[in-house]
């Protein structure tokens, strides 16, 4: 203990005299080794040789840049707070880079805001951004993302690099395709979810390969409003966007993906939450194809749906004095004095969305898009009901208004 007191007291002697300019390195050494060994010397040493230790904070032990930092050294806290946040303490990094933050360089900025995005820090993001300390980066235009800025704002580049569009121009129909699909969504969640079931359907094309192509998911923004009740359908509000909006030629149905509410499809445009799984998504696709549900169908539409007569849909008929196909079932679609039928006694994806597409369904719908006189109602089939007129409820009776 004596030894390592008369040592300490050396050091200082020699720094406090200034010592030889050609032995400042020697000191320097000594005073880093002497850190190591005596972490309460800390601050003597740091304060003799500062530049050289901000030059090597990361080296530091989590003992010494922690003694540094609560010792109120700007750079030693912003060190600090980035060793926590590595290590997924960012409630315990706040206070220390919220201090020193604003004298960063913005190379050392950046580096806070990318692990402040990894653990979604959204408030802290939004601070930084309020205080103009957020600089342009990765990080910043999730941010925007997250808070639904318009498309205008979003970089292009950075679009590109993530794999979406922020608008129409350029996008064109795939011919080899049967249909063609517009993906958008109006959130940061729904670009990642449209891209993983895009990719999803590509493994495994259904029915078949080439019947749909799906666009790159295209960024609407604070452009398009959505509503945002959780326990209601997902919908959103179509009008302004129809008169406004210079759509793509070839395409024909669009895949909306909002933020809450509950799947459905209305005339040509599948509504899904950013929650949604894949099996919801295929059950969807095929009511773009004119299939119903074979669970209890909306009261509303019992009304008028459940009054027809004969083959609706690929798996419902109606029994209005008729009799249904050998081997169908009856339905649980129509709860009405009128029964329903499908096509298998068993469950099926248009039931639980859960069940797997069989191939007794999948023949169905290859059946379907098929058939040279099936003409499903197309997104402009329904845009029509914004500009003209028209009886939309009569067009719609066999084909499927929503599900």
């Amino acid at each position: 203990m004596k030894t390592t007191v008369k040592l300490f007291i050396s050091v200082v002697v020699m720094l406090s005299l200034g010592y030889l300019p050609s032995s400042v390195n020697q000191h320097r050494d000594i005073a880093f080794w002497h850190v190591k060994h005596t972490p309460d010397s800390i601050l003597i040493s740091y304060y003799r040789f500062i530049d050289d230790f901000n030059a090597q904070l990361n080296s530091l032990t989590d003992t010494t840049l922690y003694l540094l930092a609560i010792n109120a050294v700007t750079d030693a806290q912003f060190a600090w707070a980035l060793r926590l946040l590595t290590n997924d303490q960012a409630q315990s990094a706040l206070p220390f880079w919220r201090v020193s933050v604003a004298q960063q360089s913005v190379d050392k900025r950046r580096r806070l805001s990318a692990l402040l995005l990894q653990s979604e820090r959204w408030d802290d993001l939004t601070s930084l951004a309020e205080q103009h300390l957020l600089p342009a980066s990765h990080a910043a235009e999730q941010l925007k993302l997250h808070h639904g800025a318009t498309p205008a704002s979003i970089d292009q580049s950075f679009a590109s690099h993530e794999g979406f569009l922020l608008s129409f121009s350029q996008l064109q129909a795939q011919p080899q395709c049967q249909f063609n699909v517009l993906m958008m969504t109006d959130h940061r969640q729904g670009l990642a979810k449209l891209n993983a079931f895009k990719i999803r359907y590509q493994q495994h094309p259904q029915p078949s390969s080439g019947s749909f192509c799906f666009s790159k998911p295209i960024y609407l923004g604070d452009s398009i409003n959505c509503q945002q009740q959780p326990q209601h359908a997902a919908k959103c509000d179509w009008q302004p966007l129809a008169h406004n909006k210079a759509w793509p030629t070839g395409f024909d149905f669009i895949v909306m993906m909002t933020a809450t509410g509950s799947g459905n499809v209305q005339g040509g445009i599948m509504h899904l939450n950013s929650a949604s799984y894949y099996g919801l998504f295929l059950h969807e696709l095929m009511h773009f194809n004119g299939f119903e549900d074979e669970y209890p169908l909306p009261a509303a539409k019992q009304a008028w749906l459940c009054n027809q007569k004969g083959l609706v849909a690929p798996n419902l008929f109606i029994a209005n004095d008729l009799t249904p196909p050998a081997g169908w079932q009856l339905s649980d679609s129509c709860q009405t004095p009128i029964k329903a039928y499908k096509p298998s006694h068993n469950w099926s994806i248009m039931q639980y969305q859960q069940i797997p597409l069989s191939v007794h369904y999948q023949q169905l719908w290859l059946q379907q898009i098929t058939d040279p006189s099936y003409q499903p109602l197309r997104f402009s089939d329904y845009f029509q009901q914004f500009k003209a007129p028209m009886n939309f409820i009569n067009k719609m009776t066999k084909k499927n208004i929503e599900g």
